[in-house]
């Protein structure tokens, strides 16, 4: 087998037993790679958690109207909460 082709066509071809197993084993395989790019990964690069300030800022274009209060429906909705 020389080819992506023909080993999809022979897994396609094992029964559906033999297709689980074989995905067991080559997610532990790319599991254990995994786990060796990370150990292999140099101290302090670790990475940390995404947040919101991480994403860079977007030009959307001019304003087209300023705000006035007629634009403020916060006051509408709680008055008529009471």
């Amino acid at each position: 087998m020389s080819s992506l082709r023909e080993i999809e066509a022979a897994v396609e071809s094992l029964p559906v037993t033999q297709q689980e197993a074989l995905f067991h084993f080559l997610a532990a395989r790319l599991g254990q790679l995994e786990s060796r790019e990370s150990q292999s990964s140099p101290e302090g690069s670790e990475t940390r958690p995404h947040s919101v300030l991480d994403i860079p800022t977007v030009q959307v274009g001019r304003v087209l109207r300023p705000l006035s209060s007629d634009d403020d429906i916060l006051g509408e909705m709680l008055e008529s909460r009471a």
